[in-house]
C-alpha cells in the first residue's frame, strides 16, 4: 500500500505546522499514544499548580491562557485550531504556572508527556524546535503559551 494515510487525525496532525514535516509512521505513533478529548465552552483543561501531563494540540475550537494577577484574571494568549500549548511546562518539567480554558467548545489532542518526551527523543528536528521555542519564550514568559 503506498500514498499517505488517510486517518483523519493523522490529517489533522499534518495540518499542525510542528508536525507538518513529520512521516506518516511517526504521526501515527502520535494518534496511537494521544487521546482525542472535547471540552465544553468555559470548561477548565487546566489550573496554574497542576501537574503537567500532556501537550494539547487544538482540532477545534479555542483556548484561553491565563494567570491571575491580583486577584484579576489576565489572559496571556489564545490559542486555535493547528496549535499546541503546555510543552513549555513539560519541556521544564514543572507544574503549570498559568490556567487554561476552552473559549468555546474545543476538541483537543492530548498527547502524553513519556509520548512527547519519545517523540522529541526520535526527532531531532522536532526537539530542536521545541528546544528554541522554549529558550525565545522562556526570558519573556517561562510558562504555557501559544505555540507559534
Amino acid at each position: 500500500m503506498s500514498g499517505q494515510v488517510s486517518h483523519s487525525l493523522v490529517k489533522a496532525l499534518r495540518a499542525v505546522p510542528d508536525f507538518a514535516g513529520l512521516d506518516d509512521h511517526t504521526l501515527l505513533r502520535i494518534v496511537g499514544a494521544s487521546v482525542n478529548l472535547f471540552w465544553r465552552a468555559g470548561s477548565t483543561i487546566f489550573e496554574a499548580g497542576s501537574e503537567s501531563e500532556a501537550l494539547y494540540i487544538v482540532l477545534s475550537g479555542k483556548v484561553r491562557v491565563f494567570e491571575v494577577v491580583d486577584g484579576q484574571e489576565v489572559e496571556v494568549s489564545r490559542v486555535g485550531p493547528g496549535n499546541s500549548f503546555g510543552e513549555l511546562s513539560l519541556l521544564l518539567r514543572r507544574t503549570h504556572q498559568r490556567a487554561a480554558q476552552g473559549m468555546e467548545d474545543t476538541e483537543l489532542l492530548v498527547v502524553p508527556a513519556s509520548s512527547f518526551e519519545e517523540l522529541l527523543g526520535s526527532n531531532p528536528d522536532l526537539d530542536a524546535l521545541f528546544r528554541r521555542r522554549l529558550q525565545e519564550r522562556l526570558p519573556v514568559q517561562g510558562d504555557v503559551s501559544e505555540s507559534a
